[in-house]
């Protein structure tokens, strides 16, 4: 799984020189100083070989198998000299439980022989400076950032590392960016030892520090609805969220990884690189806000926003026609808009018999138990389409029913009753009506018209004047 941001657009006015810098380092280890790797390692081999260790030494691997691997025993018999001369090379374990026992023996040659192999050998960048668990030291902790098993493997880390750090560098400020970044790849190491405790292999790669400053893009933005791209499997698209959102899926991914994933990936490096940067970046970011070269991002506009702009786009070009008409769809996209309803209203006004006209009504009705709307747009809207409207379809009994509630809860009680005599003139039986009438009753009564009052009780319980 891969989640990005696809909105992040840096100022390249004030170039984020660290982060290149970074990059470039990166770059130059990889090229001049790991590049040299195979010829320490053909350095190594051959004088292992040619001073015939592996003949001597078949036999004491095999005593240390049994001794202190057993469960290697199934591999030695599957892989044979495969196996055998891999660990003879490579592992540091049992170089350190040979060298006691010769010593012991007095085979003072072997022994040398056997120190200046592992001299030659541990030249190699992953032993001299990358991170293993079972022998941490200071070169390895810092080293170890900086390091690469493959193209592959550089080219993604500087991606991400490209993709990230440049807001989050602008965002800090060059000082700080550098300073986390290194805090976050030694959390990222701590986490790896603790987790990974006596493990023999090195550990190479910027993916720790390179995670923080996940963790500290995740910080500074927030709360800022982004855009990402995600891969699942085959399956790819886009989605809109929270930048604070993604940390989540972020070590759930990575955890995930290291229950399910490939084994040679150092999965809790990455979750302890994550966790630290963003903790970092949290405490400088509420200590100090962050500076004003943070990119902003340009979010879609939301769906009601992009309508109208096409309305009024069309409405500049004299396409009125084409105007209403997109009006009245996004209506029906958008039923709580009152800004296109009331546009769907304007541009279809000229034909107060149209069928779009009496639909713009009638969304505008529609709206009358939403209380965040102002009632004297409701009103003002009511009596307008009145005057134009000689047949008002859309003054169907929910609608009226619908303004008459708002209407008694305004207390404008000329147009509560003006909806009461039409409700009863339409027929309408419904339990609310009493309710409503008898609110206007008390309130004629309030102010000495009996004559109304009587008037709208005969409306509301006709049965009582029968």
């Amino acid at each position: 799984m891969l989640i990005i941001p696809i909105q992040n657009k840096p100022d390249w006015r004030r170039p984020p020189l660290v982060c290149l810098a970074l990059i470039a380092l990166n770059l130059l280890v990889f090229v001049f100083y790991q590049g040299g790797d195979e010829a320490r390692w053909q350095q190594a081999e051959e004088y292992y070989f040619s001073n015939e260790l592996s003949a001597r030494e078949e036999s004491r691997f095999l005593i240390y198998v049994n001794e202190v691997h057993p469960e290697w025993r199934l591999q030695v018999d599957a892989e044979g000299e495969d196996f055998v001369y891999r660990e003879l090379l490579w592992n540091p374990e049992f170089h350190r439980w040979l060298l006691p026992q010769l010593r012991a023996e007095g085979e003072s040659e072997w022994l040398a022989q056997r120190q200046e192999f592992a001299r030659l050998r541990d030249r190699l960048s992953s032993f001299a400076l990358g991170l293993t668990p079972a022998e941490p030291h200071l070169a390895g902790l810092f080293g170890h950032m900086f390091l690469h098993g493959s193209w592959d493997h550089l080219i993604g880390n500087m991606v991400f590392l490209l993709l990230f750090g440049l807001s989050v560098e602008l965002a800090l400020g060059a000082a700080w960016f550098f300073g986390l970044y290194l805090l976050g790849g030694l959390a990222a190491a701590g986490l790896h030892i603790a987790v990974e405790a006596g493990s023999p292999v090195p550990m190479v790669g910027a993916s720790g520090a390179v995670s923080a400053i996940m963790g500290m893009f995740v910080a500074v933005y927030g709360v800022r609805r982004l855009r990402f791209f995600y891969t699942l499997g085959f399956v790819f698209g886009e989605f809109s969220a929270p930048a604070l959102l993604v940390l989540p899926l972020w070590l759930g991914k990575e955890i995930f990884g290291y229950f399910y994933g490939d084994s040679s990936i150092a999965y809790w490096a990455h979750t302890g690189g994550l966790l630290a940067g963003f903790a970092f970046a949290m405490v400088l970011v509420k200590r100090r806000p962050p500076l004003t070269q943070i990119p902003r991002e340009d979010e879609a506009p939301p769906p009601e926003q992009r309508a109208m702009a096409r309305i009024e786009a069309l409405q500049n070009q004299g396409k009125l026609l084409e105007a209403a008409e997109a009006a009245g769809a996004a209506v029906r996209q958008n039923p709580q808009s009152l800004p296109l309803i009331q546009r769907a209203i304007e541009l279809t006004a000229a034909a107060p018999e149209s069928e779009a006209y009496h639909r713009a009504n009638l969304a505008l009705f529609a709206l009358a138990g939403d209380t965040a709307i102002d009632a004297r747009r409701l009103s003002e809207g009511y009596r307008n389409y009145l005057q134009a409207c000689p047949q008002p379809r859309a003054l169907t009994a929910k609608a009226c029913l619908l303004l008459a509630r708002r209407a008694a809860q305004e207390k404008d009680w000329p147009w509560l009753e003006d909806l009461l005599r039409r409700l009863h003139k339409k027929g309408v039986e419904h339990p609310l009506l009493q309710s409503l009438g008898m609110a206007l009753v008390n309130h004629y009564r309030k102010i000495g018209e009996e004559q109304r009052a009587r008037e709208v009780l005969r409306l509301v319980r006709p049965e009582e004047h029968a």
